[in-house]
């Protein structure tokens, strides 16, 4: 279908003179106003204009109608049919190695709600690359470097027991880090004695040393674990901080010789174009910085990893960072496409989130009770099934993050846990029913001549592959959430008026197969699993 949208679209442009995107809100498969807007602009009539633009438009597998000043296009008969036999096949005419940096946590912090969008959205994306045929590496940036292990490695010394620690290492290591920022309010010193510690850090001091890897471990294991309940697998690529280092100080004198970079006022900067301020590579006192590390890691990425395309699946409010870092990676010729996919924040009704106050929401007990709602629905229906109902449960967190535009800002509530409405388990219950129904009829499911509903439900199904297509181009999951929502509603209201079963229609029970095909595969999209029974 996409094919025929692209072809349909360059015929109308040739024939107004302007690009327009077809529509998919009036009648048809799809639609465009285009004469009725040009109509306007040049003084003349709509319908008449339509008229003639339909009688020149003749493209193979499209019909056109002109209606009160509307293009109407209508696939044919073939053309339906073999959307609907290749609905979920997808291919990229180029397939690339694309880097996508996403979920990125800080070592020896918690795996916050706040982490949630970067990670969701991140493996979203990757599977939308992949279902296109390209390559992804997943890239996690974790932060395990800075001056925050100074401070962590002060509280340790001071208040830090192994034996609580190791039951529960990344709450613990919480509790250290505010007790510090606590502590320090009313002992200034404490900040000398952090940076001592981030000093012996940096220098590879043996101590320092063992309780930073020690942190690493602990976290690590938790991370995992978080990632393998949210489905997302642990084959990421372990690209922290600490990694680029020594890349990044080696780097600065580099961009120096080179006069990529100056020196300004005893810091390094690289001069990224007027409208923009310079990034700072380097500070006064010879430290190098975030930004150093990052300019490494996507340099790294390209020569070492074979990247052909950069994504950063990271929040809006690194926008200006990531402005920067693309303007210094292209006068320095790593000219491979990139894009910040930036995101809104998610807050509590309090404010935004602080690690550093202990203002947060654990991820894992928000997963935990997602999973426990779920059980004790199932529970009063008499049903048992944990691997479902971590399924139905995950969904929902996910869903009900990902049918978001990326760009909003999320105020976080426990209403993200609802199962009922435009949720993911909505979506997962209408795939589960027309799973079953396919299952369970004791005839073949054939493509034939429709009756007007069928046809109705059938005709929408082509437009899962422009929402694919779209949500790889805008990086935008929504767009496929928000097409299953309504796939789901329409299917649900068609089967409520047309029995499948005992109709015994094999067109009927063809068009319910592929709805199955595409709710399940959409979801698959979004990194939901389809469960058993609901």
């Amino acid at each position: 279908m996409e094919e025929l949208v692209r072809e349909v679209e360059k015929r109308i442009e040739e024939l107004s003179g302007e690009k327009f995107f077809v529509e998919f809100k009036q009648f048809g498969d799809f639609s465009t106003s285009a004469p009725l807007r040009i109509a306007r602009k040049k003084g003349k009539e709509a319908v008449k204009l339509a008229e003639e633009w339909a009688k020149k438009i003749e493209i193979e597998g499209v019909e056109v109608k002109a209606e009160r000043g509307f293009l109407n296009f209508f696939l044919t008969t073939g053309a339906l049919r073999y959307n609907l036999e290749n609905i979920t096949r997808f291919s990229a005419e180029k397939k690339r190695r694309v880097a996508i940096d996403y979920s990125s946590p800080n070592i020896a912090k918690p795996f916050s709600v706040g982490h949630l969008r970067s990670t969701v959205i991140g493996d979203s994306l990757r599977r939308i690359y992949e279902a296109f045929g390209h390559e992804v590496l997943w890239i996690n940036f974790f932060g395990d470097w800075g001056m925050q292990f100074g401070k962590l490695l002060a509280a340790y010394e001071l208040w830090g027991k192994d034996e609580e620690i190791e039951k529960e290492p990344i709450k613990k290591l919480l509790e250290l880090y505010v007790r510090f920022h606590r502590e320090a309010e009313k002992n200034p010193e404490l900040e000398e004695r952090a940076r001592e510690w981030f000093r012996r850090l940096e220098e590879r001091d043996r101590k320092a040393m063992e309780l930073w890897k020690k942190f690493k471990e602990w976290s690590l294991e938790e991370f995992n674990r978080i990632y393998e309940l949210l489905g997302v697998g642990t084959d990421y690529i372990y690209a922290g901080e600490s990694l680029f280092y020594e890349m990044g100080k080696e780097l600065v004198e580099e961009l120096l010789r080179e006069g990529i970079a100056k020196i300004d006022g005893g810091a390094v900067v690289i001069p990224v174009g007027d409208d923009l301020p310079p990034l700072l590579i380097r500070k006064r006192d010879g430290t190098t910085i975030y930004a150093t590390r990052d300019l490494a890691s996507a340099i790294w990425r390209v020569k070492e990893m074979g990247a052909e395309e950069l994504v950063y699946v990271v929040g809006g409010e690194q926008r200006l960072h990531f402005q920067q870092l693309f303007r210094a990676l292209e006068l320095m010729g790593v000219d491979v496409p990139k894009e910040h996919v930036w995101f809104g924040l998610v807050r509590l009704p309090e404010g935004k989130m602080s690690t550093r106050k202990g203002r947060v929401v654990f991820l894992e007990d928000v997963l935990r009770e997602a999973i426990e709602r779920v059980r004790e629905t199932m529970r009063k229906r008499g049903v048992e099934h944990e691997e479902d109902a971590r399924k139905i449960g995950i969904g929902a967190v996910k869903f009900a993050d990902l049918k978001n535009n990326r760009t909003r800002d999320i105020v976080f509530t426990w209403d993200i846990l609802k199962l009922e409405g435009e949720t993911g388990p909505y979506v997962q219950y209408a795939c589960v029913r027309a799973k079953r129904i396919v299952e369970n009829a004791n005839f073949e499911a054939r493509w034939g001549k429709m009756d007007e509903e069928e046809e109705k439900l059938a005709r929408f199904l082509p437009r899962f592959r422009i929402a694919v297509i779209k949500a790889l181009e805008q990086k935008r999951p929504d767009l496929i959430a928000n097409y299953l929502l309504e796939l789901a509603d329409r299917f649900n209201k068609f089967y409520e008026r047309n029995p499948v079963i005992e109709s015994r229609r094999p067109q009927r029970l063809y068009v319910v197969k592929k709805v199955a095909e595409v709710l399940e595969f959409g979801l698959g999209l979004l990194g939901i699993e389809v469960p058993e029974r609901m």
